[in-house]
């Protein structure tokens, strides 16, 4: 009964402030961390860490979904050792002086109820980023999260924007590409593409088709998934991959500020990352910032299969 009350007192408090009120209420209820979590709803069993160690393979310095398994696929489709929606950059354009800051200090994460857990990170050391992510499992096959995240100074944003950067590391699929309906800079036709970079930092970041920032990026500039673009260009906000006969799909609320990025080898030898990472133009120390995601992961019928359940859980958002 307390953890209905405190859910409920949650999703009032949203509207005024969800990183403040919910992180603090979660904590409240649940006390320090706890690390990992598991959730078994619907075909799905997921499990969540908060950048540490636990078990045989998971190794610290990852956070957000540790292991995805399906009913009708029993293999975790992340790499043991490491998470998918795995928060790792914050960036300005300059060069990273602590290249992997989100991994490298600590995260609180709690249970709110039976579906959802919370992923609260108070402001990094360097850069004063705070941020909260709210994980809820969805039956049958579906992960909803809302990501929030307040600057609490701009000394790290010198020019004019703010990066935040989350990877999602599979487990040797067969196919390393990710799918998304976009275009080509020579072919405006729209279609399926495929997208695959043959090397990690070389044409790794695909753009919405209306996308017209150019940030500012130093010659030295290392986070090289985020700064090379490929010849492509997404029309919808939502890229797939498939392992075996399985689909791994994420859906965004919006396009306005969300870049797709990969990696061929970004898990090491032939796990690819399949990632993603969003800029805040303009921001303001104290304002919240954020975006709504949808992770799909089941057996894989075709691709206008998961065009119309992004369509749908669109339209269920509206």
């Amino acid at each position: 009964m307390f953890k209905l009350l405190l859910l409920l007192f949650c999703i009032f408090l949203s509207s005024i402030s969800p990183l403040d009120a919910c992180a603090e209420q979660g904590q409240a209820a649940q006390g320090t961390s706890t690390s990992p979590i598991t959730l078994a709803v619907g075909d799905l069993a997921v499990t969540f860490a908060d950048n540490t160690a636990f078990g045989e393979f998971h190794k610290s310095r990852y956070n957000g979904i540790a292991s995805l398994v399906h009913s009708a696929s029993p293999g975790n489709l992340f790499v043991p050792d490491y998470a998918g929606f795995n928060l790792e950059h914050f960036f300005g354009g300059e060069r990273l002086e602590e290249l992997f800051e989100p991994r490298e200090h600590p995260m609180i994460l709690s249970q709110i109820d039976g579906q959802t857990v919370q992923l609260h990170q108070p402001p990094s050391p360097r850069s004063k980023v705070e941020t909260n992510q709210i994980f809820k499992v969805v039956p049958p096959h579906s992960i909803d999260i809302q990501v929030r995240a307040v600057l609490g100074d701009l000394t790290h944003f010198p020019h004019g924007y703010a990066g935040l950067f989350w990877a999602s590391y599979i487990h040797r699929p067969e196919n390393r590409a990710v799918f998304f309906w976009g275009r080509s800079q020579e072919d405006p036709t729209p279609r399926w593409i495929e997208a695959f970079s043959e090397v990690h930092g070389v044409k790794s970041s695909h753009l919405y088709a209306e996308d017209r920032f150019q940030p500012f990026y130093s010659a030295d500039f290392n986070v090289t998934l985020a700064n090379h673009f490929s010849d492509f260009q997404y029309l919808e906000p939502c890229y797939f991959g498939r392992s075996g006969k399985m689909v791994f799909a994420v859906f965004f609320d919006r396009s306005e500020g969300i870049r797709f990025s990969q990696s061929p080898t970004g898990g090491g030898g032939k796990n690819p990352a399949w990632d993603h990472h969003l800029l805040i133009r303009n921001p303001e120390v104290g304002k919240e910032y954020g975006y709504r995601a949808r992770v799909v992961y089941k057996p894989f019928i075709s691709n206008e299969d998961i065009r119309a359940e992004f369509s749908e859980w669109r339209r269920q958002l509206n």
